[in-house]
């Protein structure tokens, strides 16, 4: 699968540019990316700053497979991203972990958000990453912190943020058609791999605030689900936002 790359200055979203062209019918390969948005968001429709120095980069999607299937992609994305930052930055590769179901951790920080949204008969695949440490650094909501992809990769410029979504193209490319054929199953010994929660006590609440459940991480299924033991037993939760505690 090859992409389609447009490029943007700044703009409001790059999702929204995504779902505009999904509602006009364009085919599945679109990438549009900019250098900074005015009104990004991530997972949940959180607003997120968006400066210089970020890769902002959003796919247009047109996945053949059952609807059941569709939530599991988000975990397939963040291994293509791991993959791809590893490329770029060899030196980050022993840090880089998947915090479920998507985020891409390094070091316990923060350094990609990735967001998946149903959409004009497609999909609107969201993804955003610390490349370079910006001028003005802008402090992540509760108790999360931003890692740079830069720490890793002294010199890194504005080269080095088409590199990486250059490199993430070419990462999702090779395992978009095998989750479509196989589904998560065949990424899931990989991901459980990178995954950084197995052992940890948390609480999963929708954003509501509603709790769901709490207990400790006892792994993650084949199909995408997340393990967790508690009180009443061992819990499979297939959606939820995770609260380490």
């Amino acid at each position: 699968m090859e992409f389609r790359i447009e490029r943007y200055g700044e703009v409001s979203s790059t999702n929204a540019l995504v779902k505009a062209a999904l509602e006009e019918g364009v085919p599945e390969g679109l990438a549009v990316r900019a250098r900074t948005q005015s009104g990004g968001y991530g997972r949940q429709g959180r607003r997120w700053s968006s400066p210089a120095g970020g890769l902002y980069q959003s796919l247009l999607l047109r996945p053949d497979v059952p609807a059941a299937s569709l939530p599991t992609l988000g975990l397939v994305v963040a291994l293509a991203m791991v993959r791809a930052l590893a490329a770029v930055a060899p030196a980050a590769a022993a840090d880089l972990q998947v915090k479920w179901p998507n985020d891409v951790m390094a070091a316990g920080a923060k350094m990609v958000g990735i967001s998946c949204e149903g959409h004009g008969g497609g999909l609107c695949l969201g993804t955003g990453v610390n490349v370079l440490r910006p001028a003005c650094e802008v402090p992540l909501p509760g108790k999360n912190r931003a890692a740079y992809l830069q720490d890793y990769l002294p010199g890194a410029d504005g080269a080095t943020v088409e590199a990486a979504g250059d490199a993430f193209l070419d990462c999702f490319a090779a395992v978009y058609g095998l989750w479509q054929q196989r589904g998560f199953g065949a990424f899931a010994d990989e991901y459980r791999e990178h995954h950084c929660l197995e052992g940890r006590a948390v609480k999963l609440a929708l954003p509501d605030g509603t709790v769901l459940g709490e207990g400790t991480v006892a792994g993650v299924d084949d199909g995408g689900r997340l393990l967790v033991r508690g009180s009443a037993g061992l819990h499979a939760y297939a959606s939820g936002e995770v609260h380490i505690l």
